[in-house]
């Protein structure tokens, strides 16, 4: 029996060039799949900085309200370009609404108090003028009562009801005058607003 011939084993002794033009595909998509996600990646982000240690300079306004209150509505958010002029926030305006009124019914109440002075200090040249025809009559009736008095023809009670009533006409007298002075000077005005009463200014400064 003859020998057999011995087996060749093709696949041992087949090409690896397939095998190894994949594995040189792999070692060259590598690097460029890093180089393009690097790639990507700058163009994605070259707008940005980046940093450890950076300091970056603004300029910083203080802004400050005239009057202080609360703040009910803020008209800009955080980056907004702003102009001169432009709407900040809104201060709660109920306060110095009620603080108009008060100063509106300050200015009220003065201004009927000069009308009530007026009014008292007319009066009073009326109650000056009657107190002082009084003061005639009485003093005419004394000097009378005291020539009767002197000739016997009056009583003592007379003569000093006269002398009664001539110094109670004259303390009237004194009384509307007294009047008429208290109310000339709360009528007064100063030099710094002529024309003006005090109290009235008061109110018109107050509701400024």
């Amino acid at each position: 029996m003859a020998d057999a011939d011995p087996q060749i084993d093709v696949r041992a002794n087949a090409p690896a060039k397939p095998r190894r033009f994949v594995r040189l595909a792999l070692l060259g998509s590598v690097p460029l799949l890093l180089v393009g996600g690097a790639t990507a990646y700058y163009i994605a982000n070259d707008h940005y900085v980046s940093t450890d240690n950076a300091y970056v300079q603004q300029d910083k306004v203080s802004i400050s309200a005239e009057v202080g209150g609360r703040i009910i509505d803020v008209a800009v958010h955080e980056n907004d370009v702003v102009n001169a002029g432009d709407l900040l926030f809104r201060i709660d305006p109920a306060p110095y609404r009620i603080a108009i009124e008060q100063a509106d019914a300050t200015i009220a109440a003065a201004q009927v108090r000069v009308s009530s002075l007026q009014t008292e200090y007319q009066t009073t040249g009326v109650d000056i003028e009657s107190a002082r025809e009084d003061v005639a009559f009485y003093e005419k009736e004394y000097q009378r009562q005291s020539a009767l008095m002197q000739d016997g023809f009056t009583t003592r009670a007379r003569l000093q009801a006269a002398e009664h009533a001539l110094s109670d006409a004259r303390s009237r007298v004194a009384s509307a005058q007294a009047t008429a002075t208290k109310a000339r000077a709360a009528l007064a005005t100063g030099p710094a607003a002529p024309g003006i009463n005090p109290a009235i200014k008061a109110g018109q400064a107050q509701r400024e």
